[in-house]
């Protein structure tokens, strides 16, 4: 066998063990093993230790406006000739400030390079990839400047130039000689761009030059090859063209984003370890508490303090490596990046969910989703045939657990060939189809970017030039579930434009199947670290290096424009699962923490893995529950469910190899137990739904950490196994130790609600309490002031709840208040975007509960409105009232309530109220 072969060999048959018996971290390259993270951190100590850049603006160059870019110039990279000491090569960099509206502030530093290069190959585009803003930021972002002001008596100095934000309360200061921006929020220095000098732009230049043009700070490790095992054959055609920058967070010692990793929510310093990685890969089973690559890539980090909040977001898709340092007072953070240019927006605002919102301002808001797709979801590897689904269809009813989506894996395509059903298993897909429709029931399938070789769907691909590319230009071939396949070129719009017209054929007239994109980091065998070779290319001639990272997006964005375009006027949402995402992705799609392990640390991690996401504006993600690989004990299925129900997204999910745990399989009290779990997720269905919305309009977490609702307490901004869900007040403290009957959970100041029972109680200071968590409860609360919204009937799926009256639940604060929203819209299309739903304030204060309609559509749908019960929360209202006034229609008539028998909380009964209409309630005490 040639040699070549016996390596591919092997490493397929690494990989296929890496499937079955857990990701291998050897596949994936350190920091020492990657050339430019490598070069750039060796090129950082050396420039802090001499504390002078060979980096500085160009005065002659400076342009300042207020009708193109703010502040304009060019750098200019100084390397001196090591050899006759007499001529300084100067490569010139230009770079554009931004202000923009809303504390947000965009700069962009790119090379000017020579478009006739004869050592760089025809088919490559010559220009560093400036497009990933493209895909990152949704289509109408406001990035255009605004007019700011301008501080004359530093410019007049000629050493620095102050902007100021129309609002006043954001500064920026650029420094003229070496490059470096400061930036003030309420006349506070807040953030230091290059504060430590560590700009470095790795500029075009052939092998022969490549020596000469080295600053003496600089390595030459891997410039023009890679030495990594398993990408050695990496042709490197721009040689080294990486770009690297600091930042420093004056004031703050809390950082956080940058998803995905299986690590804490807080980030930790990587001074004496690895960086953090950001580069998409295939990781079944991946390694805990580590800052190695993960399935998605958002390149956004937010400092916070209780007195203000910044964040960056590092606008470039390739391989990228991230170091911070904390110190007493700031925290230093360094960004590096294999390709592209310099893109980055700082965002400045009084709270980190300010931040949030304002970075989902550029990048979209998080899709508002099919109202069904945040219920319960089935799946496994996989359910082997029509029977088999119908079964678990019928059993699940038989049980009484609702569910609405049920889902198929890999193997109900026809030979791992997608957009095909397995003939044999699958002879009528529309009729099961129909059959899980009369209950309002959902089937997702998988529809994978790679494609096997020589049948209809590839062949139709590759006829077309819509094909990932290899370095010579050829349609690549490399290997995945099907064997030999090709890739999908999602970043062409030809290639769209095919990927359309078969996910139409597929999908057809069917209003209930959806889709499940995964493996798009893109996930190959053959590949080096388990994914794309960086030397391929896409359409635009540009290389695999430099938009890696967004490549999953641009699959799931295919696949979700041509579910629109193919319901047409039905104007239904589509649902779409993504493994891999970037920023932007929160608009289209959903995503999970991918292949995780039946075990506690697993379940454990799950919580700031979705925290983090969350922060990064993507809030729609779960964990597979309990567990992908392997079989959960009791304990931890019922954990595992207790936990996850309150995953934005909500899946029970098994390896081909692992025992069936359909819910209605389980022995009580476990059957009991998960039931439980899944019936309070139905009966919070119309909370989530809010949340779902509040996100959708501002960017807010679904599952924020506790900092976010109390950026004020310091204390907390460590915490990161506990959880608010949206502006409901509940705050959820999962159990994820084994054998644990009680948890730690921490408390603001205030008044606060057992959940089960609306037993009160009142937090004094900030501070942990101990709850009592046996293995049939969770350790829920409601924080005072706060109104929940919740259907209370068993339905076999949230479709058959539409008509359910609304039960509300009252938990006032220490002074007898409390507030909640409602939203309602018909929860399958986009008529919600044209003004068709409607928006409920619920209030009480002085005794008087009243309800207003603060949004009304015109054509509402026929869902019900209808009110079956008040339950007011413990406090003053433990020992009555006994009766309420109810005030609706110019009427009143009076109302009797009950105490419940644990002497919590009051209750109305039945009291004939319209959310779709203003009434009041006068509480008599």
């Amino acid at each position: 066998m040639p040699r070549v072969c016996r390596k591919l060999q092997l490493a397929l048959i690494l990989v296929s063990i890496g499937q079955v018996l857990g990701f291998t971290d050897y596949l994936l390259k350190s920091c020492s093993q990657s050339g430019f993270c490598q070069r750039n951190r060796h090129y950082a100590s050396e420039i802090e230790r001499a504390q002078e850049s060979p980096y500085s603006l160009d005065p002659a160059s400076i342009q300042i406006s207020n009708s193109n870019h703010t502040f304009q110039a060019t750098i200019q990279k100084s390397i001196p000739d090591l050899l006759s000491f007499n001529e300084t090569l100067i490569v010139e960099l230009p770079v554009f400030v931004d202000v923009l509206d809303g504390g947000k502030v965009r700069f962009r530093i790119d090379e000017r390079r020579e478009t006739n290069n004869t050592y760089v190959p025809e088919i490559l585009n010559p220009k560093r990839y400036d497009e990933a803003s493209l895909w990152a930021f949704q289509k109408d972002a406001k990035t255009q400047p605004v007019e700011v002001g301008i501080e004359k008596s530093l410019w007049s100095r000629k050493t620095s130039v102050t902007f100021i934000a129309p609002d006043s309360q954001v500064k920026i200061r650029v420094f003229l000689k070496q490059f470096r921006i400061e930036f003030y929020f309420e006349e506070n220095l807040v953030l230091v761009v290059n504060d430590r000098l560590l700009l470095n732009v790795e500029h075009l230049r052939t092998p022969e030059e490549n020596t000469l043009q080295k600053l003496p700070e600089e390595l030459t490790f891997n410039d023009f090859e890679d030495d990594f095992e398993y990408s050695k054959k990496d042709t490197l055609p721009f040689g080294p063209e990486s770009v690297a920058l600091d930042f420093t967070f004056v004031g703050v010692t809390d950082v956080f984003g940058i998803p995905e990793h299986a690590d804490s929510l807080k980030l930790k310093d990587t001074r004496d370890g690895e960086p953090y990685r950001l580069f998409n890969a295939d990781v079944f089973e991946y390694s805990l508490g580590a800052r190695t690559p993960m399935y998605g890539a958002i390149p956004f980090m937010i400092g916070s303090t209780p007195d203000f909040s910044a964040g960056i977001f590092w606008v470039n898709a390739a391989d990228t490596w991230v170091d911070i340092n904390y110190s007493e007072s700031s925290t230093g953070t360094h960004w590096m990046s294999e390709a592209g240019t310099i893109d980055v927006i700082i965002f400045l605002a009084k709270t980190p969910q300010e931040v949030t919102s304002a970075y989902t301002e550029i990048t979209g808001r998080p899709q508002l989703p099919l109202s069904s797709s945040i219920g319960y979801h089935q799946c496994r590897w996989n359910y082997n045939d029509e029977r088999d689904v119908l079964t678990v269809d019928s059993q699940m009813d038989k049980a009484g657990i609702p569910y609405d989506y049920i889902w198929l894996d890999l193997e109900y395509t026809d030979d791992k060939k997608f957009f095909t059903w397995k003939p044999d298993a699958f002879p009528d897909p529309r009729r099961m189809l129909k059959k899980l429709h009369t209950l309002g029931r959902n089937l997702v399938t998988l529809i994978d970017p790679h494609l096997k070789v020589d049948y209809s769907a590839s062949n139709t691909v590759e006829k077309s030039g819509a094909s990932v590319r290899n370095s010579l230009g050829a349609s690549y071939h490399g290997h995945c579930w099907p064997g030999e396949s090709i890739w999908i070129d999602t970043i062409g719009k030809n290639a769209r434009k095919v990927w359309g017209k078969l996910m139409s054929n597929f999908l057809q007239d069917y209003n209930n199947l959806h889709i499940w994109n995964d493996m798009n980091e893109p996930s190959v065998f053959s590949g080096p670290e388990t994914t794309a070779p960086k030397d391929l290319i896409h359409d635009g001639g540009f290389e695999e290096r430099s938009i890696h990272n967004l490549y999953g997006l641009t699959v799931h964005e295919a696949t979700y424009n041509a579910m629109r375009e193919n319901y047409g006027e039905k104007n239904r949402r589509p649902f779409i699962l993504s493994r891999s995402f970037f920023a932007g992705s929160q608009r289209t799609a959903a995503t999970w923490t991918g292949d995780n392990v039946a075990n506690w640390e697993y379940l454990k991690i799950s919580i700031p893995m979705c925290l983090s996401n969350n922060v990064a504006g993507f809030p729609f993600i779960g964990a597979d529950i309990a567990g992908f690989s392997g079989n959960p004990t009791t304990e931890l299925l019922a954990r595992w469910y207790q936990a996850g129900m309150w995953y934005p997204f909500f899946r029970g999910h098994a390896h081909i190899d692992a025992a069936r745990r359909e819910p209605y399989l389980f022995e009580e009290p476990l059957k009991s137990i998960v039931k439980d779990a899944i019936l309070l997720r139905y009966s919070l269905m119309p909370t989530f739904y809010t949340a779902f919305y509040e996100s959708s309009t501002k960017g807010s977490p679904i599952m924020n950490p506790v900092f976010f609702v109390h950026p004020e307490l310091h204390e907390c901004y460590g915490i990161d196994d506990q959880f608010y869900i949206g502006s409901s007040g509940l705050l959820v403290k999962p159990v994820t130790e084994q054998g644990a009957t009680e948890v730690q959970v921490f408390f603001p100041a205030g008044q606060f609600y057992e959940f089960d029972s609306l037993k009160a109680f009142s937090v004094q200071e900030p501070s942990y309490l101990t709850i009592d968590a046996p293995i049939d409860k969770q350790p829920i609360s409601i924080e005072g002031g706060h109104i929940l919204f919740k259907k209370e009937r068993y339905r076999r799926s949230s479709k058959l709840m539409e008509h359910d009256p609304y039960t509300l639940v009252i938990a006032p604060d220490v002074n007898g208040k409390a507030e909640g929203t409602l939203y309602i819209d018909d929860g399958e299309t986009f008529a919600f975007q044209d003004g068709e739903y409607m928006k409920v304030a619920v209030k009480l204060e002085n005794d008087v509960l009243e309800s207003t309609v603060t949004h009304m559509p015109t054509k509402f749908p026929n869902l019900s409105t209808h009110v079956e019960r008040i339950i007011v929360g413990g406090g003053q209202y433990s020992s009555g009232p006994n009766r309420v006034t109810l005030k609706k229609d110019k009427t009143e008539w009076i109302l009797e309530t009950k105490i419940s028998k644990n002497g919590h909380h009051a209750i109305i009964e039945n009291p004939h109220l319209d959310l779709s209409k203003p009434w009041s309630l006068e509480v008599h005490r």
